[in-house]
């Protein structure tokens, strides 16, 4: 059906997303930090339908200290970034495009560097609200289904 990649820290709303995803029949490759989630991209050559981004991820293995001083919190649109340049016979906004941001502070992206003038994408879906995850359930397969229908 689809190869997803989940990145998310919190292990109980992981689970939860990962069981619902396998049930409808997607692969699932789980990472919960910067660094198994670039690791990831290494090892599947960035061949993933969607991506389901948490942006407050454990920052292991990023050593730029000044991004870690500018994205304090918010590490994960820090693998998106790195993601878009390792990508390089691919578009940024290709990756943009199969990337939902499923995070509670989406808010704190205004004004960094890498959100300036980011590609169309659709907004994201901060996890507290009701039915987040329905919300990103039904999201992922617009995503997929679009990226089939390419």
């Amino acid at each position: 059906m689809g190869r997803i990649l989940l990145i998310e820290d919190d292990g109980e709303l992981a689970e939860t997303i990962k069981n619902e995803l396998s049930e409808e029949g997607y692969v699932i490759e789980e990472a919960y930090s910067y660094i198994t989630a670039i690791a990831a991209l290494e090892e599947h050559d960035g061949d993933f339908d969607c991506i389901i981004l948490d942006l407050e991820i454990p920052s292991d293995g990023l050593e730029d200290e000044n991004l870690m001083d500018e994205y304090h919190g918010i590490y994960g649109i820090l693998v998106l970034d790195q993601f878009c340049k390792a990508q390089t016979q691919k578009r940024p906004e290709d990756i943009w495009n199969k990337t939902i941001i499923y995070s509670e502070y989406t808010e704190n992206l205004n004004g960094k560097d890498i959100m300036k003038n980011p590609p169309e994408k659709l907004p994201p879906i901060n996890k507290k609200e009701n039915n987040s995850v329905s919300r990103l359930l039904k999201r992922v397969k617009e995503i997929v289904n679009k990226k089939s229908r390419l």
